[in-house]
């Protein structure tokens, strides 16, 4: 993007390729004795992915000053647990779609008994990696409460409540603030953690717990209204799957709801208000304010 700045081109291109060696280190220790369902797992998973989570992770250590070697796990952790999500949401059962970052989606290009337990080896290889202790001045604490939040995050009051409010929805006349809701649990639960974990590991930060997550859960509900606006906006190719695909399931959603107009000028209004919280934590300067605002402006 035009408005990306030398620092933060060279943060993304250099974490980028630090996700993508770790995601092949693990696939590659893993391979030595898995049977076939591994490569349905990296075919999700080394496919196309901008990382923008493990992008998060590290941008949040960056702006906190902590060593990024410590912030791998959880990175890696969060981008598998997001790969999983991605799996299950393009089954038939779920959105059916059959393209996901340009390239035909897990259950086309294997099959759905592979995709689906894929989704779920991809998950349980997260937790795998995030209870290991690898750093000893790590605390078991600190692991023990990396793994109690992410999955809360992810499951009945997080990312899985949402995906089947979001299903439930299908067909139906719904409100905007229903609509937020559900952004919140099934999108806002899994940036939220990019933010959180890496908070962890400084107990210096804890009176500023509370507004990273309200910042993690508004950047997160911003990400899928923007998902919402690019559906409309762009196009098949640019997005890496199908447009439209909620108006074509009588799906509701942001711009469904309100319309373009009102769609981008709630997004302006969410962006200020992110760019408020950091700017007030000190943060202005920062990668994660890069980063956030990259999320706003993306066009894919």
């Amino acid at each position: 993007m035009s408005n990306e700045n030398t620092e933060f081109i060279e943060f993304k291109n250099k974490f980028t390729s630090r996700v993508q060696h770790n995601l092949l280190k693990t696939f590659n220790t893993h391979g030595k004795d898995s049977c076939d369902l591994l490569e349905p797992m990296k075919y999700s998973s080394l496919n196309g992915s901008k990382f923008i989570r493990p992008l998060l992770v590290y941008a949040t250590g960056s702006t906190l000053n902590i060593d990024p070697k410590l912030l791998d796990q959880p990175a890696l952790a969060i981008e598998l647990i997001h790969t999983y999500t991605l799996i299950h949401d393009d089954l038939p059962c779920m959105d059916d779609d059959d393209i996901r970052r340009g390239a035909p989606s897990c259950h086309i290009a294997f099959n759905e008994s592979s995709a689906v337990l894929a989704g779920d080896a991809l998950q349980s290889l997260a937790f795998e990696i995030l209870s290991n202790k690898k750093h000893d001045h790590i605390s078991h604490e600190t692991y023990l409460n990396w793994i109690n939040y992410l999955s809360k995050s992810i499951g009945i009051l997080g990312v899985a409540g949402g995906q089947y409010l979001d299903l439930s929805i299908n067909n139906k006349i719904v409100e905007l603030d229903e609509l937020e809701k559900i952004y919140s649990l099934k999108t806002g639960n899994l940036i939220a953690p990019c933010i959180m974990l890496p908070c962890m590991l400084d107990n210096s930060y804890n009176d500023i717990l509370e507004k990273l997550r309200i910042f993690g859960l508004v950047l997160g509900v911003s990400f899928q209204i923007k998902d919402d606006l690019l559906g409309y906006t762009s196009s098949s190719e640019i997005l890496g799957k199908t447009k439209n695909k909620d108006e074509l399931r009588n799906q509701p959603n942001y711009v469904s709801l309100i319309g373009v107009d009102k769609t981008i000028r709630k997004l302006e209004e969410h962006k200020e208000l992110t760019n408020k919280i950091l700017k007030d934590l000190g943060f202005k300067n920062s990668i994660l304010f890069e980063i956030s605002n990259y999320i706003f402006d993306r066009e894919s």
